[in-house]
């Protein structure tokens, strides 16, 4: 195919989007609906067809396969907005799309086992209600902008198995509400975040993060901690697990690490 037939393909497949988002307008299907769209835009492979029942005629997207309503405080008696979308899982090739930022009152986001593409959209950072953000196993690449720290209900993130880079936001933690962390099997560098105090399960384990263990690290709540098969180095400081419970699990190996093990690890 020339290069030309390629442009007025790509051409016709815009003009028809468009067309599509004016007649969902004017039949009426609400704001999350149309952004919930956005994402159906970008998905390439729906092999299990589990976007079938996404159907831009509804008036609402609430009975769409994945998607979860719930009526929120502030709005109109009896109107649902969406709280949740999951479809872990599904064999979908596509990108996330920036609209999903959008969503107000998103709660739990699960993407989880795809073949996503493309970095993490900032304005998903913008998502300031949810709770639960798992996007592991797909081919996300790029890195975790500073905003994360934004997400203050967050409590399980997981964006493990993707090909994230950079360093690690030290506003993760910020976030009161973290409890589970789970960025292994990335290409993350840099040092370690210092300050975890609501953390239980922090595992960063299989990527690039290198320098010393800061001996201000926190940890009060920690049950298990992962660090194994990094590019850490120097002696164990004595202070780092000073404040980490004496039964948590601690997995330090596979590192550059020197020095004798201190007695509070």
């Amino acid at each position: 195919m020339s290069s030309s037939s390629s442009l007025k393909l790509h051409l016709w497949w815009r003009i028809l989007l468009v067309v599509e988002f004016l007649v969902v307008q004017a039949l009426g299907l609400n704001t999350d609906g149309i952004l919930l769209l956005s994402f159906r835009y970008l998905i390439l492979s729906d092999p299990r067809n589990v976007l079938q029942s996404w159907n831009s005629f509804d008036q609402t997207p609430c009975s769409w396969n994945g998607v979860t309503c719930g009526a929120v405080s502030n709005s109109i008696k009896g109107d649902l907005r969406v709280t949740g979308l999951s479809l872990p899982n599904s064999q979908l090739l596509g990108a996330i799309p920036s609209d999903l930022g959008l969503l107000q009152h998103l709660q739990n986001l699960d993407l989880s086992n795809n073949s996503l593409n493309g970095s993490l959209p900032v304005s998903l950072f913008n998502s300031t209600q949810i709770r639960f953000l798992d996007l592991s196993n797909n081919l996300i690449s790029g890195g975790i902008p500073e905003t994360i720290g934004t997400l203050q209900n967050l409590q399980f993130l997981n964006l493990s198995d993707n090909g994230l880079t950079g360093a690690l936001p030290a506003t993760l933690t910020t976030i009161q509400n973290l409890t589970v962390v789970s960025l292994k099997n990335n290409y993350f560098s840099g040092n370690l975040p210092t300050s975890f105090q609501s953390v239980q399960v922090l595992d960063l384990s299989s990527n690039l993060v290198e320098g010393s263990l800061p001996p201000n690290f926190g940890g009060s709540n920690l049950n298990y901690l992962n660090f194994s098969y990094n590019r850490l180095s120097r002696k164990i400081p004595s202070e780092f697990a000073e404040k980490i419970p004496s039964n948590a699990t601690i997995d330090l190996s596979f590192n550059n690490l020197t020095g004798e093990v201190p007695d509070s690890v």
